[in-house]
């Protein structure tokens, strides 16, 4: 494999048994209910809002809870990511009900588990016990927070266990989270917290950060983030995640499937990477002139920048078309319009980030030419970060074709070539 770019720079047996079996479970006698487990443990759930220091009034609600009477707070990243991005335009306060408890400062974060440590200015009476998440599927969880600005609520939900690739895995609940209850804690039976609320999935699927996170970022990241330069420890905590998941990438074993004329690589990522496919066959009575075949595989974990900014995404997919109803130059019309449109890279504002800044080259891959379009963007406030995006196409058949499209956010070249070389270096042409 040949390149030629260069360039610089995301869970009835009977009366008598079931009487033994409570009696048996002190911990569930004790908090095993939403009722118990909220009458305990809510003094010590509060609202976090985010308010614009000129007019007064809360921009972003959420929630967050004491974890030491030393003053410390946990909640999302997300929750609090103006007062990194615009510092001087808000401030971050507590409430119990509509009360304020006192302003919060950002002590350390971590951005690609979405967990930030806040301090308040006075002790806390209470704090909240951070137990673990290795829980069995099925076991009860219980995750509270103010959804909505309505007050604040508990829902119990049932753990469905780890997802993605650890160290950046998700704990995959069954409970209906609502907005407004990011940050705050889920609780297991004992009344320990298990995870951090985090996201919404829809038809009752949702996402806790697990909670050995939290303790990881409060034992060590306090510490270490000591008047940070908050954009670097940004940079460099993404890179470290993104550098991670690749080398996991790499260092997996190649397996080949047919894809039309090409032999391609399996899914080398399963626990972070889901890929899903299509095709069809060429059938004039439908108005369809060409046969295809695509495939595409995307990360599932996605990180948190910004309101508008999401990145962190590894993408990449396979398309074949051939057609036997079309001359050659409407097939390379088509060909080429399939090859210019879908790319695999985030929205964000052009304040954000700069403009793509491409080269189009001739490569060798597979024993074969294609022609290749390399493009790079730079994080404006996180130099260190780019989005790289490529897209291949094969020349040289007038009836038939094939893309590869990659897309990599908030990486950089060292690793986007890394990850070019494992993926492409797999590819073989079968004719």
């Amino acid at each position: 494999m040949k390149f030629a770019f260069h360039h610089r720079a995301v869970a009835l047996a009977g009366v008598c048994c079931l009487a033994v079996s409570f009696l048996a479970n002190p911990a569930w006698s004790l908090t095993g209910t939403p009722q118990k487990t909220y009458e305990r443990f809510s003094p010590s759930v509060f609202q976090i809002r985010i308010i614009d220091i000129r007019s007064g009034e809360k921009s972003i609600i959420g929630s967050g809870f004491s974890i030491s009477r030393k003053g410390y707070f946990a909640t999302n990243y997300h929750v609090i990511s103006e007062i990194v991005n615009t510092p001087d335009r808000y401030r971050i306060e507590y409430y119990k009900g509509n009360k304020k408890q006192g302003d919060l400062t950002l002590v350390a974060l971590d951005v690609a588990h979405d967990l930030a440590i806040l301090k308040g200015e006075k002790r806390n009476p209470t704090s909240l016990k951070l137990g673990s998440s290795n829980l069995k599927k099925g076991a009860h969880v219980f995750p509270m927070g103010n959804p909505m600005d309505l007050g604040m609520n508990i829902i119990e939900g049932t753990f469905n266990g780890r997802i993605g690739v650890d160290p950046y895995q998700h704990i995959l609940i069954s409970a209906p989270l609502n907005p407004g209850m990011s940050g705050g804690p889920a609780f297991d039976a004992s009344g320990k917290v298990m995870g951090v609320n985090v996201a919404i999935s829809g038809n009752d699927l949702s996402y806790l950060v697990p909670v050995e996170y939290l303790i990881r970022l409060f034992r060590e990241g306090i510490e270490q983030q000591k008047e940070a330069d908050w954009p670097a420890v940004i940079q460099k905590q993404m890179l470290a995640r993104q550098s991670h998941l690749i080398q996991k990438f790499v260092d997996a074993e190649i397996s080949l499937e047919k894809f039309g004329s090409l032999k391609t690589p399996k899914n080398l990522l399963p626990a972070g990477i889901k890929c899903w496919g299509t095709s069809e066959l060429e059938d004039l009575k439908e108005n369809r002139f060409y046969s295809f075949g695509h495939k595409q595989c995307l990360s599932e974990g996605r990180v948190f920048l910004n309101s508008s900014s999401y990145t962190g995404y590894i993408g990449y997919s396979f398309l074949w078309m051939e057609s036997d109803s079309l001359i050659p130059t409407v097939f390379y019309k088509e060909y080429s319009d399939i090859f210019s449109s879908t790319k695999f890279y985030p929205y964000a504002r052009k304040k954000e980030v700069t403009e793509f800044n491409c080269s189009n080259e001739f490569v060798e891959l597979a024993g074969q030419t294609w022609k290749g379009v390399y493009c790079i963007r730079q994080y404006k406030n996180f130099p260190d970060l780019h989005d790289v995006v490529l897209n291949f196409a094969v020349l040289g058949d007038p009836k038939r074709g094939h893309v590869i499209r990659i897309g990599l956010a908030g990486i950089n070249e060292k690793l986007a070539r890394s990850f070019l070389k494992k993926l492409l270096g797999g590819v073989e042409w079968t004719g």
